[in-house]
C-alpha cells in the first residue's frame, strides 16, 4: 500500500504533478506514472475530486489494467481560498486498511496585499492539539517565525513578487513545533497570475517521520562537532509558549556520555524543574549578538540524578530566534 501526494497549485486544466511518494519527495512527476507503476487509470477522479470544494474524502474500488480490483482513497487538501490545492492518494488491496497520511497544509500569497493567508490545517501542523489557531493572514515576517532552516529563501521571493503561471518552487524546510521538536517539511509552490489570484499557491507536507530535520550549517553557528563524549554538548534550546519548560530540540553533534538524554515516555524533563524559569527568562533577555551565562542543573549520571552545569546561550539566527538558542553545555 503506498501514499502519493499530488499538488494541485495550477489553474485549471493545467495538469497535476505527484510530489511525494510514501515520504519520500518526488520532482513534479506526471500522474502517468500511475499507469505505469501501479496499473490504474486515475485521471478522471482525480480531476473530479479537484473539482469539489467539499474537502469530502473520497474512498472508491477502482479495477486495474491487470483485471484485479484496488481501492483507493483520495483525501483532499483545501487552501484559504476553497479550492483544492493537493491531495493524498492512497492505493492499497481490498483487504487492507488504509495508515494514516502525513498532515499537510495549503498556503496562498497575494501580491496586492504582500500578505499570505493560511488555513486552520497549517497553524496545527506546527502546533500542539488544542491550542487557539493564529491569525489567518500573516506577513512574510510572521511566517518564518518558527522557521529553523529554509535554503531558498531568494527563489521563494523571487516568485512572490513576480508571478509566473510557468514558475515551480519545491524545498524541503526545517520547522519548529510548539513543543520544542523540530520537523522536517516539504514545501511546494508554483506562480499564479490569473482571474483567481496574483502571487503564489503553495502546500507544506510534513515528512519528519521520513527524513531527519536539518538545522543550519554548523560553521554558521559557531559550532563544532569534533568534541570528546565526556566533554561539553551543544544543543539547540526551545522555549514556547505552550510548553512549561524549556526543551533540548536537538543536539548537536556527539551528546556526552554524561548526561543522561535518552529519556523515555516523551519525557522532556531535561533541566531540573528550579531551574526552568531562569533558563526561559534568558528568551526574553538576550538580544541578536549577544551571549548570557547560566548556571543550572541537568540530567546526569549522577547520584542525585543532576549535574550543575554552565550554560552559554545565543540566539539562533533569524525569527525564530525568539524561540531557539544555541547552547553550549560544561560541568560546572
Amino acid at each position: 500500500m503506498t501514499w502519493y501526494f499530488i499538488e494541485a497549485l495550477a489553474n485549471p486544466p493545467a495538469p497535476m504533478t505527484i510530489i511525494n511518494k510514501d515520504g519520500a519527495p518526488r520532482e513534479w512527476t506526471s500522474l502517468r506514472s500511475l499507469h505505469r507503476h501501479e496499473g490504474l487509470d486515475l485521471d478522471e477522479l482525480l480531476e473530479e475530486v479537484r473539482g469539489s470544494d467539499s474537502g469530502a474524502v473520497v474512498d472508491r474500488v477502482v479495477r486495474a489494467r491487470n483485471g484485479s480490483e484496488r481501492m483507493v482513497r483520495i483525501v483532499p487538501v483545501l487552501g484559504p481560498t476553497g479550492d483544492v490545492y493537493g491531495l493524498h492518494l492512497w492505493i492499497g488491496g481490498l483487504e487492507e486498511e488504509p495508515t494514516p497520511h502525513r498532515p499537510a497544509a495549503g498556503l496562498c500569497f497575494h501580491l496586492e496585499t504582500l500578505a499570505a493567508q493560511l488555513t486552520a490545517q497549517s497553524w496545527e501542523m506546527s502546533n500542539l492539539p488544542g491550542e487557539v489557531a493564529g491569525a489567518g493572514t500573516l506577513s512574510p515576517a510572521e511566517m518564518f517565525r518558527r522557521v529553523v532552516r529554509y535554503d531558498a529563501i531568494d527563489e521563494l521571493v523571487t516568485m512572490g513578487v513576480t508571478p509566473d503561471p510557468d514558475a515551480v518552487h519545491d524545498v524541503l524546510l526545517t520547522v519548529l513545533h510548539n513543543d520544542g521538536h523540530l520537523m522536517q517539511w516539504q514545501a511546494a509552490g508554483r506562480g499564479r497570475k490569473d482571474e483567481k489570484h496574483t502571487g503564489m499557491r503553495g502546500l507544506n507536507l510534513d515528512i519528519t517521520d521520513f527524513q531527519t530535520p536539518a538545522i543550519s550549517p554548523l560553521e554558521a553557528l559557531g559550532i563544532t562537532t569534533d568534541r570528546p563524549v565526556d566533554g561539553p554538548a551543544a544543543a539547540l534550546l526551545a522555549s514556547t509558549e505552550s510548553v512549561d519548560r524549556p526543551v533540548i530540540a536537538e543536539w548537536i553533534g556527539k551528546t556526552p556520555a554524561w548526561i543522561d538524554w535518552e529519556r523515555e515516555n516523551g519525557d522532556t524533563q531535561m533541566f531540573h524543574p528550579e531551574d526552568w524559569d531562569t533558563i526561559r527568562a534568558t528568551f526574553q533577555e538576550i538580544g541578536p549578538d549577544e551571549e548570557r551565562t547560566t548556571a543550572c542543573r541537568i540530567r546526569a549520571f549522577t547520584e542525585s540524578g543532576w549535574q550543575p552545569i554552565t550554560m552559554i546561550s545565543r540566539r539562533y539566527p533569524g525569527e525564530v530566534g525568539a524561540n531557539l538558542h544555541v547552547v553550549r553545555i560544561s560541568k560546572a
